[in-house]
């Protein structure tokens, strides 16, 4: 397994596994395609591995990368509501199941993956487990962010955040998915369009590869993105508010927009203290705000737009929240 540009999670994994003390409970925050159930895999294995390093080769890892490993349990969501979600009732079988002895090895890992909008009922039936754990036992939960977390649950774990990778090391991700494409007689994807998709997500290898293989709520986001971006730069609240309001009918189209938006502003901010390294889709956009909008300012839409981002995952009036949103950014 390649891990691209995850340095913030393999090098504490590293330490933990030399030392052979490692914590029972991990939050992996990140983006949605960033790598974070990814890294998960990467941190099982390690737990699991017969050589205690990830190896990749030995029964273990390849019992876990195949998904058929019984002491490395996806726990899964209740799908009796309208939109999945870890209820009481699943968390307590959960804990109840961390009790039981591993079976082949010496730990027990459950990976609980895309934890956003679990409510605080589901997590206060955590905390005793989390704080009292068995030695074997090992939790991993992911979310886009730490605000998905109870306070509580998040004092008892250790909060990794897993980044994007570079630019470089992302069109050598997406090369190597391109090439060993099976059943391709040539590479999936140009070298063209993975620099564009590389441009357009900043290094979100899961993004990229989902884009580049026609997710069309991908290339929506961007494209509302892009034209935010614009409408901002020339200070036109109606567009703005058009835009927005033409991708709240999906959370998560708007929320992937909104997150693209945001990178869009803080060039801007890099822009006017002098700085390079931009990452947004726009960078035209940024520069024209940059030359139009405060330091302070930027930072007051920077973050309104994070805000508007993350109450995406909650149950919000997108359209409402949209039209609020472009007054603030005006």
């Amino acid at each position: 397994m390649t891990l691209y540009a995850k340095e913030s999670v393999t090098k504490p994994f590293a330490a933990m596994s030399r030392s052979g003390r490692f914590a029972h409970s991990f939050l992996l925050t990140g983006d949605a395609g960033v790598g974070k159930k990814t890294s998960a895999l990467y941190l099982a294995m390690l737990l699991l591995c017969d050589t205690g390093d990830a190896c990749g080769s030995c029964r273990q890892c390849r019992r876990v990368l195949e998904g058929q490993h019984p002491d490395f349990i996806r726990w899964e969501k209740s799908t009796d509501t309208k939109v999945p979600i870890y209820k009481v009732d699943d968390i307590r079988a959960l804990v109840t199941d961390s009790y039981v002895p591993p079976n082949d090895c010496d730990r027990k890992v459950y990976l609980l993956a895309d934890c956003e909008g679990w409510r605080d009922a589901a997590q206060n039936a955590l905390l005793k487990i989390t704080e009292d754990t068995p030695d074997y036992a090992c939790f991993i939960f992911t979310a886009r962010s730490r605000q998905a977390f109870l306070p509580t649950l998040i004092s008892r774990s250790m909060v990794m955040e897993v980044h994007e990778a570079d630019k470089e090391s992302c069109i050598n991700a997406l090369r190597e998915y391109s090439e060993g494409f099976k059943g391709a007689k040539k590479k999936k994807f140009s070298e063209e369009n993975m620099e564009t998709a590389a441009r357009l997500f900043s290094g979100n290898i899961g993004c990229c590869i989902a884009f580049l293989e026609g997710d069309g709520k991908l290339a929506k986001a961007a494209a509302a993105a892009a034209d935010a971006a614009r409408a901002a730069a020339e200070g036109d609240e109606y567009t703005l508010a058009a835009v927005l309001n033409g991708i709240s009918g999906d959370r998560d189209e708007m929320r992937t927009a909104l997150e693209m938006l945001a990178r869009v502003l803080r060039d801007s901010a890099v822009i006017r203290k002098g700085g390079s390294g931009l990452i947004g889709c726009v960078p035209d956009s940024s520069k024209r705000i940059a030359e139009r909008v405060s330091s302070a300012r930027l930072m007051e839409m920077y973050d309104a737009v994070c805000e508007a981002a993350f109450k995406c995952t909650a149950n919000c009036n997108a359209a409402i929240a949209a039209a609020v949103l472009a007054g603030k950014l005006i």
